[in-house]
C-alpha cells in the first residue's frame, strides 16, 4: 500500500459518479477513511478546493490520534491573489489545517509561476515539507521537473494517457498519478459513460471488453497497469465514493505483471488515437460533468 494514496475530494464534495448527489455525511467519511487506513493506506491527498475534504481529514487524524503516522498531501490555488506574499499567505493556511502531522506534502493546485514556486518553496522550507506541483499538462509536469526545488509532482493518468509519465522521463522527480480510473467514466457501462462524456461509448467497451479477454477484474487491473508503468517511489491517487470500494485495493495483487502488460498492449491504439483526446481531458468534457 505504500505506493497507493487515498483522495478525498469524495470525502469533501460530490465528484466524480456522485457528482449530481448529496456529499457524503462526515459519519460516512469517517467509515471510507478508517477502511483506508485498515487496508495499510497511510497517505491522503486533499485540497482546499475539495469543499469539506481537508477539515474532515484533519478532524479525522485528530479523532483517531495519527498525526504522527499519517501523512498528507494538501493542494492550494496559485494565482488567486496579491503577488508572492498572498501565495505565502495561502501556502501557510493550507498547511496550518494539519499542524502537527509528522509526513506533509505542499503541492500548489495548478501551475507556479517562477515567482510564486520561489515562495511555495521558502514556506515548505520553513514549515519542514515536501513542495510540489499538482497540474494537468505533460508540458506542466516536465516544467514541473526541472524547476529547483520540486520535491513531488501530481498529474492525470491511465492506461490510455501516459502522457505525464512520458513528459517526467528521467527526471528524478517523484510523480503521483491521478484519475486512473479517469473519474470514473472508464468503470461506467458504456452507455452511462457516453451520457457523461460524448464519444466515450466506444472507448469505454473496448476497455472493459479487454479486462474481460485477459479475465480480469476492471477496477484493480486499471490500478495495477498505472503501477506497472511507475518507479518505486511514484503513487497512484485513488478516490471512492464508499468503503465497500476499497475493496479494489486487496484485489491489485490478484492481478499479475503479464496481464497488466497484456491489457496495455489490448487498449495500445485506443491510447494512441487523437480523436479521443478529448474523453481523456475533463477540462473538455460538458461543464455539468467536468465539475
Amino acid at each position: 500500500m505504500r505506493q497507493i494514496v487515498l483522495g478525498t475530494v469524495q470525502v469533501g464534495l460530490p465528484y466524480g459518479r456522485q457528482r449530481h448527489s448529496p456529499v457524503m455525511t462526515c459519519a460516512a467519511a469517517y467509515r471510507v477513511l478508517d477502511a483506508a487506513w485498515d487496508l495499510g493506506v497511510r497517505v491522503f491527498d486533499t485540497a482546499e478546493a475539495y469543499g469539506e475534504s481537508a477539515a474532515r481529514l484533519r478532524s479525522w487524524i485528530d479523532a483517531r490520534g495519527r498525526g504522527s503516522d499519517v501523512g498528507v498531501v494538501t493542494k492550494f490555488a496559485v494565482g488567486s491573489g496579491p503577488g508572492e506574499s498572498g501565495t505565502s499567505e495561502r501556502a501557510n493556511s493550507a498547511l496550518s489545517r494539519f499542524d502537527g502531522v509528522g509526513n506533509l506534502t505542499l503541492l500548489t493546485h495548478g501551475a507556479a509561476t517562477v515567482s510564486e514556486w520561489e515562495a511555495v518553496v521558502a514556506v515548505a522550507s520553513d514549515r519542514g515539507c515536501v513542495a510540489g506541483q499538482s497540474v494537468y499538462s505533460g508540458h506542466e509536469v516536465a516544467s514541473a521537473c526541472a524547476l529547483p526545488g520540486t520535491g513531488r509532482v501530481q498529474a492525470p493518468g491511465n492506461v490510455l494517457d501516459t502522457r505525464a509519465i512520458a513528459a517526467r522521463g528521467d527526471a528524478p522527480v517523484p510523480l503521483d498519478v491521478r484519475s486512473v480510473f479517469l473519474q470514473g467514466v472508464l468503470l461506467e457501462k458504456p452507455d452511462r459513460a457516453e451520457e457523461r462524456v460524448p464519444g466515450a461509448m466506444r472507448v469505454v467497451g473496448e476497455v472493459q471488453a479487454a479486462a474481460v479477454a485477459i479475465g480480469a477484474e476492471l477496477a484493480p487491473l486499471l490500478v495495477a497497469s498505472v503501477l506497472r508503468m511507475l518507479r518505486a517511489d511514484d503513487r497512484v491517487v485513488l478516490g471512492v465514493d464508499d468503503e465497500a470500494q476499497l475493496g479494489v485495493l486487496s484485489r491489485v495483487v490478484d492481478i499479475s505483471d503479464a496481464m497488466s502488460d497484456d491489457f496495455r498492449v489490448a487498449v495500445g491504439s485506443l491510447a494512441g488515437d487523437p480523436e479521443h483526446e478529448p474523453i481523456l481531458d475533463p477540462r473538455r468534457w460538458p461543464m455539468v460533468d467536468a465539475g
